[in-house]
């Protein structure tokens, strides 16, 4: 039996589960194999990811754990030093059996792509979706281009104000302004000292903002991200906040062309499938970048979805993946979104955060860590 599966969105995760559907023909016993339609325009990738444990595990279960090694850095430890004063908080190392890697998004998306290409039982369709009805026994798509297409499965990884999640929750989800911004940039190594191509991830923490920067593409070039609310982020906020810190002024030398994206708050749908529409990555939850798990939990999603197949056909592996993932992204979600409270803690709240890391930082955030690092599918 042959299912059509339209996959509305080409990012990430997009196209890595129209991969392992593709390479997953006979999972099931039934011998169900499936028909991938990518539906929507190629995204434009910004900088880089961090991928922790848990989302490394996830691609391995996938079949693209050497294709991200590869294509990544693999980073020796996390170092955290206050802003104010450039003193060191805590280290948390990366052993040599918790790989932990700085990849560039546009490398892991040519990566999957490259073994996509192989696939002949995957076509990609440029127009966006416009509508999801439901026609009988099928799902009917209406493209921008006109094409009406009917389908026996609908994934929606087109993010949070994607369409799909608009059909699954019920409404429209209308963007909102954001109280929190991260600003991306991606700079040549040989533009900066030396320092920032170490193999690990600078995490300087300031007054209600902070910046996180780690190599990638063979430490040719460096991912950076500075977050800070809407009132910092004002026209001169590199002069501000950059250009007096002894190592972030060469940054703001750099004169790096910086994208502005919005930190929305957390919020699990209720559900993450209706009908034959299921949501998955960011479409089904918002994952603050603040414990290497944005793209990571997506992957994990994937794994999980591939997992089902071994045992149920695939509208029933959907259902229980939602069901499953639903449940276990909540503690995730809070940790994530805590985690980001307390590094944008400013004034005298913030002065008592780096006073306790650096009284027992590292112990404290290793034990933080631990179970969402560790976590199994």
């Amino acid at each position: 039996m042959t299912k059509t599966v339209a996959i509305i969105g080409q990012g990430l995760t997009g196209i890595t589960a129209g991969l392992m559907l593709a390479q997953h023909r006979y999972g099931h016993k039934n011998g169900e194999r499936h028909d991938i339609l990518l539906i929507g325009a190629k995204p434009r990738l910004i900088g880089g990811l961090q991928l922790a444990p848990n989302g490394l595990e996830a691609l391995r279960a996938i079949g693209l754990y050497d294709a991200a090694l590869d294509s990544g850095v693999r980073l020796d430890n996390i170092v955290i030093t206050a802003m104010s004063d450039g003193r060191a908080l805590a280290e948390i190392p990366h052993p040599q059996n918790r790989i932990y890697i700085g990849i560039g998004r546009s490398d892991l998306y040519q990566a999957i792509e490259a073994k996509l290409g192989r696939q002949k039982n995957v076509e990609r369709i440029e127009s966006p979706a416009l509508s999801i009805t439901r026609a009988n026994d099928k799902m009917e798509l209406v493209l921008e281009d006109g094409q009406t297409l009917y389908v026996d499965e609908i994934i929606g990884a087109d993010g949070v104000n994607g369409l799909c999640r608009s059909f699954v929750c019920g409404a429209q989800l209308t963007a909102k302004a954001a109280p929190y911004y991260a600003m991306r940039c991606d700079i040549e190594a040989n533009a900066l000292p030396r320092l920032f191509s170490r193999t690990q991830t600078q995490l300087i923490l300031g007054d209600g903002c902070h910046f996180v920067s780690y190599p990638m593409a063979g430490q040719r070039r460096i991912n950076m991200v500075f977050c800070a609310s809407s009132e910092q982020l004002g026209p001169e906020w590199q002069a501000q906040l950059l250009a007096p810190h002894p190592i972030l002024k060469y940054v703001a030398d750099a004169s790096p062309h910086w994208v502005k994206l919005p930190l929305f708050s957390n919020g699990l749908p209720a559900s993450w499938r209706r009908m034959h529409v299921t949501l998955i990555g960011d479409a089904a939850h918002i994952m603050p970048p603040h414990l290497a798990q944005g793209a990571g939990q997506s992957f994990v999603d994937i794994a999980y979805l591939k997992a089902q197949l071994q045992e149920e056909a695939l509208s029933d592996a959907l259902r229980s993946m939602a069901i499953m993932r639903a449940s276990q992204l909540k503690s995730t979600t809070s940790k994530a979104s805590l985690t980001g409270q307390v590094m944008r803690l400013s004034g005298l709240p913030g002065q008592l955060r780096d006073s306790l890391l650096g009284l027992s930082g590292t112990h404290l955030l290793e034990n933080w860590l631990a179970d969402v690092w560790h976590a199994k599918h």
